[in-house]
């Protein structure tokens, strides 16, 4: 039996959930035993960490930077070490470089005996450093998705999941869905997330993020929305609000931007927008053709199939086993 160490940011942490915490099943009907430490602000679990590692087989760090000294400590008394990642952590929010941040970054790169990116972007950084990088996108359970959720015969629901560091996305194209609201009236934006919106010209509907109720919240909608700015950092996107929307069998309308655009033009998914003209546009012309929103709901859910856990930990169980 394979004994493996998880160190992430805490296990409220999305990434931490969507990246590593969410195979949890998977690795017991594998007859893998597996422990969870959150390091952020907790020092106690740094120590925790450190006196664990020699008994167990890998330790998989997720995403955290971690100081370069306890780095170099866990590296002398782990037998392997898996670095996960799904962001551009090596920036700052504004896609700038980060010195301080790069540094890490290229150290726990170099002395990691496997990675995983989550796209592309990520993964040609990294594999500067470390040859043995694989990508290993976001993935998501669907079948939490396959509910039974009543949409709203009042509204035409907008939907937007996040948080409040991404929350400047969608408040900077709500100008653009009140504008389109002006034709239809009928428009409304849901925002699930941890803070409260409000405009005169579009009715939102505040609803407080949970993990039992996401699921159906999303399913109730009808479009799918992913803004994001064009910089570095948005590049570092692993595109989860796309497979939750398609999840939940949702057309979406993103920012032609990173990860999301590939998706979307791959899987012909939904539609992309590079100003505020295409929100307004695109948006219109899902509320007016029912056969465009369908045929884009279909693609949607194809593409989640090919994003679900369990044939993603048949693929990283895989390279895990050639490269280990």
């Amino acid at each position: 039996m394979k004994k493996i160490l998880i160190l992430t940011k805490g296990k409220h942490a999305s990434s931490s959930r969507e990246r590593i915490l969410v195979y949890g099943d998977l690795l017991k009907n594998d007859k893998m035993s597996y422990q969870h430490l959150g390091l952020s602000k907790r020092p106690l679990n740094y120590l925790k960490a450190i006196f664990k590692a020699p008994f167990f087989d890998v330790i998989f760090l997720q995403r955290k930077l971690v100081p370069r000294i306890f780095y170099k400590i866990l590296r002398i008394l782990s037998k392997k070490i898996i670095y996960d990642f799904d962001d551009a952590i090596f920036l700052d929010s504004d896609g700038k470089i980060s010195i301080h941040k790069f540094k890490k970054f290229s150290y726990i790169c170099c002395k990691s005996d496997l990675i995983f990116a989550g796209n592309d972007f990520l993964k040609k950084h990294a594999e500067k450093f470390n040859k043995k990088t694989f990508l290993v996108p976001t993935c998501l359970d669907i079948s939490k998705y396959n509910l039974t959720a009543q949409k709203d015969k009042n509204f035409f629901d907008l939907v937007w999941i996040g948080s409040k560091s991404t929350s400047k996305y969608l408040i900077e194209i709500i100008p653009f869905l009140e504008k389109a609201n002006k034709k239809f009236k009928d428009l409304r934006l849901v925002n699930i997330s941890d803070i409260k919106l409000e405009s005169d010209l579009i009715k939102i509907k505040n609803i407080v993020w949970s993990e039992s109720g996401q699921y159906r919240e999303i399913k109730s909608a009808k479009v799918g929305l992913a803004p994001l700015d064009n910089s570095n950092w948005s590049k570092g996107k692993c595109a989860f609000k796309l497979l939750q929307y398609a999840s939940a069998g949702l057309p979406i309308v993103s920012s032609d931007v990173g990860y999301n655009s590939i998706l979307i033009k791959e899987y012909r998914s939904g539609m992309l927008a590079n100003k505020g003209s295409d929100w307004v546009n695109n948006i219109a012309k899902l509320r007016s053709d029912v056969t465009i929103r369908r045929k884009y709901a279909k693609n949607a859910l194809r593409m989640s199939k090919d994003f679900d856990i369990n044939s993603n930990y048949k693929k990283m169980k895989m390279i895990i086993q050639d490269v280990l």
